[in-house]
């Protein structure tokens, strides 16, 4: 038997506690894999120093007390959200409102009423793929993904989000997703990662020069779409996730992309601030620095 034999049998057999527990209802599914954030945070050393630099640098008035705490409740987020994700990509049933909502839909509807399309710009949160489900539940929406190495979880990954968006574009195929801006279509977009200082512009972030995707307002620009800020947010006393949609930006892009990033980076930072600990920390956000030295030297 070859090794891709192998490893394709035993992703299959890796991916059935994830269809157990996606029979369950999103609440007792997070609570199932809680615990997984506590292993994260234990076992993921390299990335749990990741996270506490973050907050230390977005936080700096925080105690470190504070930051701890921060950290702690990330990683108990991160393990919920294995539940959220196994709920959202394998159970059909309807989302209940008290699981989630969308607020500000009407931001959307009367753009697309027009016949032009809508860049939907998020960033990358612990809830963002509960969240992609309730909304698609709400608004036909296509979204941008990074193809996976493994063939069965890239399946898996596909077939799932396909419960709630009616397509997933290659973040290398541009063209596709110009073609479905200009349609008239809604394209979900979550730009804030590094992708170096040839794909990007420096712009504040936390108060920190970040380097930010120059995507964006190109995107919107060939799409000749309208650019619409999203962001969801989960409330930590009853578990619903509000998906907040905001009125679209104008003059976006400007003949200004610095000014646009700043703006997108703005804008996350506000609702960052909202629920500190719900944001993607593990991600080296300022990985590149203007000057090509080392932020994270871990």
């Amino acid at each position: 038997m070859s090794n891709s034999i192998v490893k394709r049998v035993l992703t299959h057999l890796g991916l059935l506690p994830i269809y157990l527990v996606g029979r369950l209802n999103v609440r007792h599914a997070r609570k199932a894999t809680r615990w997984l954030g506590w292993v994260m945070e234990k076992t993921l050393r390299r990335r749990r120093k990741i996270v506490d630099q973050n907050l230390a640098w977005c936080f700096p008035r925080l105690s470190d007390t504070e930051r701890l705490g921060l950290c702690h409740q990330h990683f108990r987020h991160l393990g919920e959200a294995v539940g959220e994700m196994a709920v959202a990509w394998t159970q059909a049933k309807p989302i209940d409102p008290e699981q989630g909502q969308v607020e500000g839909l009407a931001h959307i509807e009367e753009i697309t009423g027009t016949g032009q399309g809508v860049l939907l710009v998020t960033g990358h949160n612990v809830c963002l793929e509960w969240a992609a489900r309730v909304f698609g539940q709400a608004c036909h929406s296509s979204g941008i993904y990074r193809p996976l190495s493994n063939p069965v979880l890239e399946r898996f990954q596909n077939k799932g989000r396909g419960r709630y968006a009616e397509h997933m574009f290659d973040r290398d195929d541009l063209r596709g997703m110009v073609r479905h801006l200009r349609s008239g279509k809604v394209l979900w977009y979550a730009p804030d990662q590094d992708f170096g200082p040839k794909r990007s512009l420096f712009v504040p972030f936390f108060g920190i020069e970040t380097a930010t995707a120059k995507a964006l307002p190109e995107l919107a620009r060939l799409g000749r779409a309208k650019v619409v800020p999203m962001y969801p947010i989960k409330n930590e006393a009853t578990g619903q996730v509000v998906v907040h949609i905001e009125p679209a930006w104008d003059d976006f892009p400007s003949d200004n992309p610095a000014h646009d990033l700043a703006r997108f980076n703005a804008f996350l930072q506000r609702h960052i601030e909202k629920a500190p600990a719900q944001y993607w920390w593990l991600h080296r956000r300022f990985k590149t620095a203007p000057d090509g030295s080392a932020r994270y030297p871990l």
